[in-house]
């Protein structure tokens, strides 16, 4: 009955922000407690989706406004549409990350024991990829998961060391060479490359859809959270707590500013060229999110309670 009377409330609170059509808005999770929009131009906006407990991460799909929002506690994987209001999609083990296909609508979550593909309007599960070993895995972020809206094929990242490519449906399609832990997070750009952090031993590789390794970098203290420019396969990520790097597809490091004290989190803007970081501690030691330029000026910040993800949904189409 606890769960269920959450469960409610939580619907009347999202239903009562009237979020409304996606505009370039960057999604935040604060604590694991609230998720607050931040408008493109850095207005923060009024409303939040608050007392969650345990969020671990909201995407949401560009060409529909649809957020998708995952939290450990009560192994919970809630879609809030704006036209028809808030649900609750099938049961997933401690969800972690989320990947949307904004060419179809599907999300791809992972999960405690692997990542499982939801249906569009979040009533099934339509395939999923779960290692031999998972069930018995105590690792709530082990698994991550990255989706190439151009042809909904998914990179899949095992912390233990494992990576491989699915396809659609869940088959594997390829496989990548091992790292030790990749925990630090992963991004895919459009011809299906993929960079692929491990933040505790300073790698960073990029991947051929092939599972080829193209680039294989240790030189960076600590990357975390590489996005891609997923229209020509550069990536910007976070090193050693305070600094963003930019490198071209051949890891040739092209920028390199400092952006922070503790960022968390990096997405990359294709539509301006410019970058959102989630600062866990920022100059208050609060917590901050803002908007940089590639150069390294600092466009705007709000000051956010730890905040853990940013997320800007972009995506052109076909």
């Amino acid at each position: 009955m606890k769960k269920m009377i959450w469960v409610v409330t939580l619907f009347l609170m999202c239903v009562a922000t009237g979020y409304g059509q996606y505009n370039g808005e960057c999604w935040v999770v604060s604590g694991g407690e609230a998720v607050y929009k931040l408008h493109a131009n850095g207005a923060a906006d009024p409303n939040a989706i608050q007392d969650l407990t345990n969020a671990t991460a909201v995407e949401v799909n560009p060409t529909n406004g649809i957020v998708w929002i995952a939290t450990s506690a009560g192994d919970a994987v809630f879609r809030y549409d704006p036209a028809a209001g808030f649900t609750q999609a099938p049961v997933i083990k401690k969800p972690s990350a989320i990947s949307i296909n904004p060419a179809d609508g599907t999300v791809w979550v992972a999960g405690l024991d692997g990542v499982r593909k939801i249906s569009a309007d979040g009533k099934s599960i339509l395939a999923q990829v779960i290692p031999p070993d998972g069930p018995a895995n105590i690792d709530p972020g082990r698994f991550n998961v990255a989706v190439n809206p151009k042809d909904g094929s998914c990179w899949i990242t095992d912390g233990k060391g494992p990576i491989g490519r699915y396809d659609a449906d869940g088959n594997k399609v390829a496989t990548a060479p091992p790292m030790k832990e990749p925990k630090g997070g992963l991004s895919v750009d459009y011809q299906g490359n993929v960079w692929i952090a491990d933040t505790k031993h300073n790698t960073l590789v990029r991947i051929s859809p092939t599972g080829d390794e193209l680039v294989k970098t240790e030189d960076i203290m600590g990357p975390i959270s590489p996005s891609v420019n997923p229209k020509d396969g550069s990536v910007w990520v976070a090193a050693n707590s305070n600094m963003l790097i930019n490198l071209s597809p051949t890891g040739t490091k092209l920028k390199e500013f400092e952006a922070g004290i503790t960022i968390v989190a990096v997405s990359y803007s294709p539509a301006d060229g410019e970058i959102w970081v989630a600062d866990l501690l920022g100059p208050t030691f609060g917590g901050e999110v803002s908007k940089w330029t590639a150069n390294g000026q600092k466009r705007f910040a709000n000051n956010i309670p730890t905040p853990s993800t940013v997320s800007i949904g972009f995506w052109e189409g076909n």
